[in-house]
């Protein structure tokens, strides 16, 4: 386990009106009087079951290194590792190094936390050829968008992704189709705003995302 900046198939639905878990660790921050960072489009998977069913629609091999960007508390760096993949969770807000690392702890060399923004970390240097990003990102758009770009312009040994995103982050790609980004990214899914705290603002997709 390592703080190397600190201090310094598609057919799966997700889209759900069960409530998520009530001793989810979501709801368990919200009770303690967290501030959730609008900056960051924070929010928190609420649900195990719903990172389960993330991880169906990714069709991750065995053994495969994921890329997890905005790990939050780790509730889907969790279920990587129990589905016997490897994990690199990056989370930017320090507030939630010391909860991540104690979630990931007891998976040893199998989980590796790094608490940074993603935009000043040595991707490659981490990962191996045909790693996978596998993340929910900010849901600003905007930031989500370029948090997308940089790690497949950065990371060249990520092959492919799954992540969830606001759906104008999806809608914007759409738009700059053929201005040479070099991503496909395809629809796989929605997923439900309440499966997160703070519930999410927009209407949110499941988008897979492959190198063109």
């Amino acid at each position: 386990m390592q703080l190397p900046n600190a201090p310094g198939q598609a057919g799966v639905p997700l889209v759900t009106d069960a409530p998520a878990d009530a001793d989810a660790d979501a709801d368990v921050l919200a009770r303690t009087g967290f501030a959730a960072r609008p900056d960051l489009g924070q929010h928190f998977l609420r649900s195990p079951e719903v990172a389960r069913r993330l991880l169906e629609c990714a069709e991750l091999p065995a053994g495969a290194q994921v890329l997890e960007v905005g790990a939050g508390l780790g509730t889907l760096s969790c279920a990587v590792v129990e589905a016997g993949c490897r994990i690199w969770a990056v989370e930017k807000d320090v507030r939630l190094g010391t909860p991540l690392l104690d979630k990931l702890r007891h998976f040893g060399p199998r989980a590796r936390v790094t608490i940074a923004d993603v935009r000043s970390v040595d991707l490659d240097g981490g990962l191996e050829r045909g790693s996978v990003l596998l993340a929910i990102l900010p849901f600003d758009w905007e930031l989500s968008s370029a948090l997308t770009e940089h790690i497949f312009a950065s990371a060249h040994n990520v092959v492919r992704g799954l992540v969830v995103v606001p759906s104008r982050t999806l809608d914007q790609y759409r738009a700059a189709e053929g201005e040479g980004r070099g991503l496909r990214l395809e629809e796989v899914d929605g997923i439900s705003r309440r499966e997160f705290w703070p519930q999410a603002p927009a209407p949110l997709r499941v988008v897979s995302i492959e190198r063109r």
